[in-house]
């Protein structure tokens, strides 16, 4: 069994080397004029369509004022549009546009090259460990969305 200093280690390290990646990969997005927020709204909507705002926050943990001054930015930036809620005439739903949806097959593309270019300058032994590596990693992150899932339900239980 692994001694507790020898985990928190581990931890630190791992999320130290996973930050400084996330933040190298989101340069394409940035060097595009969109934000984290404004990249996870686009996201979130590519994954589970269109959404009301007030969803669109509490996915990605923002309030309703910031979510209004994110809403803007994207429908200015044409990344999105607005559309009224077929379910309630009063409120809308934000689509991704035919624009939002090839910049961030954009950005995918471009980040994924940037990232294969690095992988690339690896030996042959580091390619294979982060392969072996990846399952592992995707479980982490699993496990952090399901916390994060489990703590937004009990949330809004009590």
């Amino acid at each position: 069994m692994a001694a507790a200093n020898d985990i928190d280690d581990l931890a630190g390290g791992l999320r130290t080397a996973v930050n400084r990646l996330s933040y190298h990969l989101r340069t394409p997005a940035t060097e595009h004029g969109l934000t984290p927020s404004r990249l996870s709204v686009l996201v979130a909507l590519d994954k589970r369509g269109p959404r009301r705002p007030s969803e669109l926050a509490s996915v990605i943990g923002i309030t309703a004022a910031s979510m209004s001054r994110l809403t803007e930015a994207l429908v200015e930036g044409r990344w999105v549009e607005r559309a009224p809620d077929p379910e309630d005439r009063r409120a809308c739903h934000l689509i991704l546009t035919e624009f939002g949806r090839t910049a961030l097959d954009d950005l995918r593309t471009e980040g994924t090259s940037r990232l294969s270019q690095d992988l690339g300058t690896l030996s042959a032994d580091d390619r294979a460990a982060l392969s072996r590596a990846l399952p592992i990693l995707v479980t982490l992150a699993d496990l952090r969305l399901e916390a994060a899932i489990e703590a937004k339900t009990r949330e809004s239980v009590t």
